[in-house]
């Protein structure tokens, strides 16, 4: 019989331990908040086993092969990937041409919602998991919270979130907050050398870079940030000394990935804004390449770097709707192209 063994990260130990010693005190709907890169997910899954296993022979071997009845999974088309929760997330997802869409839509909300119309088929629970809950949009927002007003019998929702201020208010009332908090830097640092996959020498880099989250730290290292970040680096630079277009740089960020790196600009420019409020930043996400930021930042006025932090921020959220992607970054590469004017 296949099983499924929890990930329960030692620094979410305590959140772990509040929602299961006595989970019949546990409110019907939970709304987990964090950065990413805290296992945020995976203690959401590790919670939807311990509330659906306990009571039914067949369950532990079910919920390992993503076949569970009970246990229902919702979040964006493009954030899924191989594993159990992609595995669960693909019974919600619409069938359609194009590329992966980038919120949950209300589409996939109303598909939850008939499937809740009846009562939990082989366990005494059910689970729904929405994850990445940011995106979804108002009206998808609205549909969900019928649910949550109204919730069924015996249901468990855990919203799971990496940004609590972009859901809407009428949601974030009908939870109870559940909040993670990265790990001590030394505490970090050793797990991330327990696993050894970061070279030691790297992994204060690839922490300052993830904001000392550890899972973060190594999404990075896997995904060839550094990489990433020299292209970015170097096409900025090159927009600065006028020898890039700026239609030529969007494009080449599209390539890379319009949400990596719009997320490494956002990192640049607050370290550009620290270092030009302060000379010795506290914390910084590139400490490696600061002797450009401080050299850059130093010919930078404050007001277009404030600007620019908004800028960079609705541009994340522009990525969520649909509006053409190369336009979003094309805007964006002009504002840094014109950053030094």
């Amino acid at each position: 019989m296949s099983k499924f063994s929890p990930t329960i990260h030692p620094w979410n130990q305590d959140v772990w331990q509040n929602l299961t010693m006595e989970p019949e005190r546990t409110n019907h709907a939970l709304l987990f908040n964090g950065n990413s890169g805290l296992g945020k997910r995976d203690l959401a899954l590790a919670l939807a086993h311990f509330v659906l296993t306990d009571t039914h022979s067949q369950s532990e071997s079910l919920f390992a092969a993503a076949s569970h009845p009970d246990l229902h999974v919702i979040m964006p088309e493009i954030e899924v990937q191989a594993g159990l929760l992609g595995s669960y997330a693909n019974r919600y997802l619409e069938v359609h041409s194009g590329k992966p869409k980038r919120a949950i839509t209300i589409e996939q909300v109303r598909r939850l919602s008939a499937a809740l119309t009846t009562h939990p088929h082989i366990s005494s629970h059910r689970v729904i998991l929405i994850l990445f809950a940011e995106t979804m949009n108002r009206n998808a927002s609205n549909a969900l919270l019928k649910s949550l007003e109204e919730p069924p019998a015996n249901t468990l929702f855990v919203v799971v979130t990496d940004e609590v201020s972009k859901l809407v208010s009428t949601i974030r009332s009908r939870c109870s907050l559940v909040n993670f908090y990265p790990p001590e830097a030394s505490a970090a640092k050793a797990w991330l050398a327990h696993q050894r996959v970061i070279p030691d020498a790297e992994i204060d880099t690839y922490l300052a870079m993830a904001n000392n989250h550890p899972l973060a730290a190594l999404d990075l290292f896997s995904g060839d940030y550094l990489t990433a970040l020299k292209a970015v680096f170097s096409e900025v630079n090159s927009l600065w000394m006028r020898r890039a277009e700026v239609t030529a740089v969007a494009k080449s960020w599209q390539q890379l990935g319009s949400l990596p790196a719009l997320e490494i600009l956002q990192k640049l420019t607050t370290d550009l804004l620290r270092t030009k409020l302060t000379d010795q930043p506290a914390t910084v996400f590139f400490p490696v390449q600061m002797s450009w930021i401080s050299s850059s930042s130093a010919k930078l006025d404050k007001q277009r770097l404030l600007d620019l932090v908004d800028e960079l921020n609705n541009a994340k959220r522009l990525l969520a709707t649909t509006v053409d992607e190369l336009l979003v970054l094309e805007t964006v590469a002009h504002k840094f192209y014109r950053l030094p004017a």
